[in-house]
Order: structure tokens, then sequence, then C-alpha cells
């Protein structure tokens, strides 16, 4: 057993720790849990269902993660709730386990969860995740690699946030929103510039993917016009073909904006 238990926390027998794991007064750990090592689980956090923890993850005071979703399906099916490595999981977190039998909700790793936000039963987050204070996402809802939610922002179910995508504070997100797709005010602005920027990308590729958001965000085209302009016009590039990808698996419709006069 791990050395940096506090005597007033509540482990369950059949709860697994790995090495150097601290936890924090009046925590609660149930019997399925899985700990990595090197995590540090604060005071008063509940980890219960069958929930695993990636190694080195931070999980501060009173998250709740693992607790049965939120759905009128649920009948205590055996599904699951997975936290990838080196997360940080801010005060007052929750996060809801699948619904169907096996199915999971599931963080990737390097993910920041703010506080007071809401992850909903089946949400799938990629890595490298921000998604600041106080943002909800319902059931379902997909947030592609390198994303940032601003905070107070409401995701509806199904909705899926694209790859590096950057969404405002405030936002009230009912469509998908595309990869490399910057929202203010619930329309898309254009490209998150300073982010590919921060990554590193070529100008050749940023402007592609500036043409590709222009295309299917800005000029009022149908979706199957804007998939054959793309292939017709732009670089065969990764990044183009992922964005391409992301368009043509849209099943709520494409988060919009108006080109500039």
């Amino acid at each position: 057993m791990p050395q940096n238990i506090d005597p007033r926390a509540a482990i369950q027998e059949g709860a697994s720790l790995g090495k150097n794991v601290t936890v924090g007064p009046f925590a609660v750990i149930g019997k399925d849990v899985v700990i990595g090592d090197d995590c540090v689980i604060g005071p008063h956090v509940n980890l219960t269902g069958h929930t695993i923890i990636g190694r080195g993850t931070r999980i501060h005071c009173g998250a709740n993660i693992g607790d049965e979703p939120q759905d009128v399906h649920y009948h205590g099916q055996e599904s699951l709730t997975r936290i990838g490595e080196e997360c940080v999981i801010r005060e007052y977190v929750t996060i809801h386990r699948g619904v169907e039998e096996g199915s999971d909700t599931a963080v990737g790793n390097k993910v920041m969860l703010m506080a007071f936000t809401h992850l909903g039963h089946n949400c799938q987050i990629q890595d490298n995740v921000i998604i600041a204070n106080a943002s909800l996402l319902a059931g379902r809802v997909e947030v592609g690699r390198g994303a940032f939610i601003s905070g107070a922002t409401l995701i509806h179910q199904f909705c899926r946030i694209g790859t590096m995508a950057m969404v405002g504070g405030g936002s009230r997100i009912v469509q998908d929103v595309v990869p490399f797709g910057i929202v203010q005010e619930n329309a898309i602005q254009g490209i998150n510039a300073v982010g590919l920027r921060r990554a590193g990308w070529s100008p050749e590729t940023i402007n592609a993917i500036k043409e590709a958001v222009k295309i299917a965000c800005l000029e009022g085209l149908s979706r199957p016009n804007a998939l054959e302009k793309i292939a017709a016009t732009l670089p065969d590039l990764p990044e183009v073909r992922l964005f391409r990808e992301f368009l043509e698996g849209t099943k709520r419709g494409l988060l919009t904006g108006s080109a500039p006069a």
C-alpha cells in the first residue's frame, strides 16, 4: 500500500493504487477504481465505478469521477471511465461513466479540465485538450486533439469539436466545430492562427487550412459542394485530408459564419 494516504480517506477493498500515490483527507475511492503511479488525489475527491486513472494525473478537491450517467436509459450496466496520463482535473469537476454495457467516457493524456467542468456520459476527449472553468459538455460530445474550449461554454450532445479548434467563452455549440476553426459569438470567425503558428505549422499549411475553413464555413456552400471545392482547389496535405474527413463525418451539420464584406 502506498505511504501517502491520509488516514481519513476511505479506500474500499479491491481498489488498486500504484506506486507513490497521494490521497488526501476524506477522499473516497471505490472497489473497482484503478489509479496509476504518481497520481495525486485531493481532499473530498470521489472516484467510483469502473474507473481507471492514468499515471501522474492530479485530481483536485471535490472532483467526482465515474459516477452513474444522467441518462434515463441507464439501468446499472457495467460501463467505464478512463482518464489518461498526466492530466490535471481541477476543483469540483464531474465526469460520468458510459451508458451502454462496456462503453466508456474517455479523457486522453495531458488534458486540463478546469474547475466545475462537466463531462457527460460517453464523452471522448483526445490528448492535450484544455477545457476552461464551468464549461458543460453533454453526453457523447467528442473533442479533438489540442482543442481549447474557453470558460462557461455549453456544448450540445453528439457535437464534435475538431482538432486544434478554439471555442470562445460563453459559446453555445449546437453543431460540429471544424478542425482548426475559431468560434466567437456562436459562429465560426476564421482559423485558430495563433495555435497553428505555435504548433510550428508552415505558412503553406496554414494558408490551406484558412482557405478550407473559408470554403466550408464562410461561403454559404452546401457540404457536398464545399467538399468538392476543397478537393479541387487545395493541396493534398495531411491536415486538409483530416479536415475533409471531419466534414464527411458530420451528423449534426457544421457551425458556420459569414464571410467579411
